[in-house]
């Protein structure tokens, strides 16, 4: 179940995962990063807070499909912040980073500690 999180600013979708990421989950995501590159926005930012997620309830169906879709949108890809709880998903963001990542382009996804939510709002809001 995703739960759209206050404090992003028109630029920006902020979303915590509580428990599993279903299809439904993925295709509501899909329809506001939609919504955000038909208003205008050339780059979208966005906050992911996954400290409540449930992999093992999670659709490995809608984790494929989401990362098809970032693959295929990942010019409109801006700030991406991961707010989570724990080393290993540092770990991930920062070698999704380096494989996705550009400076150049705009696109820079950071791990945030839970601990750090605010920080990481500012960030996908700047």
């Amino acid at each position: 179940m995703i739960k759209i999180l206050e404090g992003a600013s028109d630029k920006a979708i902020a979303i915590e995962i509580i428990g599993g990421y279903e299809t439904d989950d993925e295709k509501s995501i899909e329809k506001m990063f939609e919504e955000k590159i038909s208003s205008g926005m050339n780059k979208v930012n966005l906050l992911i807070k996954i400290d409540r997620m449930s992999i093992t309830h999670s659709s490995w169906k809608a984790m494929w499909s989401d990362g098809i879709y970032a693959l295929k949108n990942i010019k409109h890809c801006g700030h991406i912040a991961v707010v989570g709880d724990s080393k290993v998903e540092g770990f991930l963001v920062k070698m999704d980073n380096a494989l996705f990542g550009s400076e150049k382009a705009g696109r820079i996804e950071k791990y945030f500690n839970v601990s750090d939510l605010d920080k990481a709002m500012g960030w996908i809001n700047e």
